[in-house]
């Protein structure tokens, strides 16, 4: 799937789903199972379109609008500390790509099968699930229903 295109019809749900698929993937990998690499390059290329397709772009400036606070979240929960600055979070994004890439391309040992696998999980919470939580479990209304129901 070419990056461009893909950037007309991204969506966080869509990343969160990209992420879900990859997780199941790379168990499939670390079972031992045939896995299907191309769920992780369009994963690898979800990520480069919302991040900012260019590693050199700079700043997060380049990310998706309403992309930073969810990859922010996932940084915090890799790494159990607070991002000394933005930067460092496109960067944490990078690295998290080229882990993918090399997951898509090479055999990859279990230490890196399950940084991977956590990763695509916490990704899938903070694009898919979290808009949930934020409404104390319940799915988010329209502004419409929201109206009609009171």
């Amino acid at each position: 799937m070419q990056t461009h295109a893909m950037a007309v019809r991204l969506s966080k749900f869509k990343v969160g789903d990209l992420a879900l698929k990859s997780a199941l993937e790379l168990e499939r990998a670390r079972a031992g199972v045939d896995y299907d690499k191309s769920q992780l390059t369009e994963l690898a290329d979800a990520l480069r379109v919302s991040a900012g397709e260019d590693e050199n772009a700079g700043s997060v400036a380049y990310m998706r609008p309403g992309y930073f606070e969810p990859f922010e979240r996932v940084y915090r929960s890799s790494h159990a500390i607070e991002p000394k600055s933005s930067d460092d979070i496109r960067k944490f994004v990078i690295a998290a790509i080229k882990d993918i890439d090399t997951a898509a391309n090479k055999k990859i040992d279990e230490k890196l099968l399950t940084k991977l696998v956590d990763f695509c999980l916490e990704l899938n919470r903070e694009f898919v699930r979290q808009p949930t939580e934020n409404r104390g479990g319940r799915r988010p209304r329209s502004v419409a229903i929201e109206a009609l129901v009171g």
